[in-house]
C-alpha cells in the first residue's frame, strides 16, 4: 500500500531555493575536477562575482560538501585559497551515517528475505513516489519534462546523472552515493531502481526504467528507460536475464 503524505515534504531535493541551481553547479566543477579551484577559477566558470563565489563555496565548506586548502606560493602575495569537493561517500560524517544505516538496512533484508532485490524494490518504489508531486490527470503529459524532472531529483540525491539519449531514453548515473554499499549488497541497485520507476509511476509516465546496469568503470551505472507502464517486481540489472514486465494491474 502506497504512503500518502498530507503535508509538503522538505527532504533537501525537493525545493527550489535561490541557491539550489548555483551550488549545484558550483559542486558538479568541484566533484569534476582533480585540482583545487581558487575562488576566481569558479567564479569565471559559473559566470559569478568573486565575491558571491566565495559566499557559496564556504557554505559547502560549512555544509561538509567541499574543503578549503591553503595554496603555497612561489612568488610573493597573498597565499591562494583553493576548494575540492566532496561527495556523500567520502569524508561527511552525516553521510557516512546514512551510509552505514543502508548497508545495515540491505544486510537485514538479505539475511531476513526469500527475495531480497523483490523487497528492496518495493520500499524503493514507495520512496519514489514520497519524493514525488503526484502529475495532474488533467493535463497532457510531457515525457521530455517529466525525464528532466527525473533527472533534476537524482541529481539532488548525488547520482549525477546525464541523458545520453533519449529516443530511448538512456541516463548515466556518474556517482552512486551508495556505491560502498552496493559492493557489498548488490540488492541496493533495486532500492535505486524502485525509486526511480515509483517517481515515474507518480509523474504519471509512460516510460519506465527497464533495464539498470550498476557499478560501470570510473564508479557509474546506466539505466535504460522503455515505453511502459507496467509493474515488475524488480528491475533486471546487468548479466541477469531480461524480465518482460507483468501486464499493470
Amino acid at each position: 500500500m502506497a504512503v500518502k503524505v498530507e503535508h509538503p515534504v522538505f527532504d533537501g531535493t525537493t525545493g527550489s531555493g535561490s541557491h539550489r541551481g548555483r551550488r549545484t553547479h558550483i559542486i558538479r566543477l568541484l566533484r569534476d575536477t582533480k585540482e583545487p579551484l581558487t575562488v576566481d577559477q569558479i567564479a569565471k566558470r559559473v559566470g559569478l562575482p568573486p565575491n558571491t563565489a566565495r559566499f557559496h563555496l564556504e557554505s559547502l565548506v560549512d555544509a561538509g560538501l567541499a574543503t578549503r586548502e591553503t595554496q603555497t606560493r612561489s612568488t610573493p602575495g597573498r597565499p591562494k585559497v583553493a576548494y575540492m569537493g566532496t561527495l556523500p561517500t567520502q569524508t561527511h560524517e552525516r553521510a557516512q551515517g546514512f551510509r552505514l544505516l543502508a548497508e545495515i538496512m540491505a544486510a537485514t533484508v538479505a539475511q531476513s528475505n526469500g527475495d531480497a532485490g523483490e523487497w528492496m524494490y518495493k520500499v524503493g518504489t514507495e520512496w519514489g513516489r514520497f519524493l514525488t508531486s503526484r502529475g495532474d490527470s488533467s493535463q497532457p503529459v510531457d515525457e521530455t519534462k517529466l525525464l528532466r524532472r527525473l533527472m533534476d531529483k537524482l541529481d539532488a540525491l548525488w547520482f549525477a546523472p546525464e541523458v545520453v539519449s533519449e529516443d530511448p531514453p538512456v541516463a548515466l548515473m556518474h556517482n552512486c552515493p551508495y556505491l560502498d554499499s552496493a559492493r557489498r549488497h548488490i540488492v541496493m541497485c533495486q532500492l535505486h531502481a524502485g525509486m526511480i520507476n515509483g517517481s515515474l509511476e507518480e509523474m504519471r509516465s509512460g516510460y519506465r526504467l527497464a533495464r539498470l546496469r550498476p557499478m560501470l568503470p570510473g564508479h557509474k551505472c546506466e539505466a535504460e528507460f522503455a515505453k511502459s507502464t507496467a509493474r515488475v517486481l524488480r528491475v533486471p540489472t546487468e548479466g541477469s536475464t531480461r524480465q518482460k514486465p507483468a501486464s499493470a494491474s
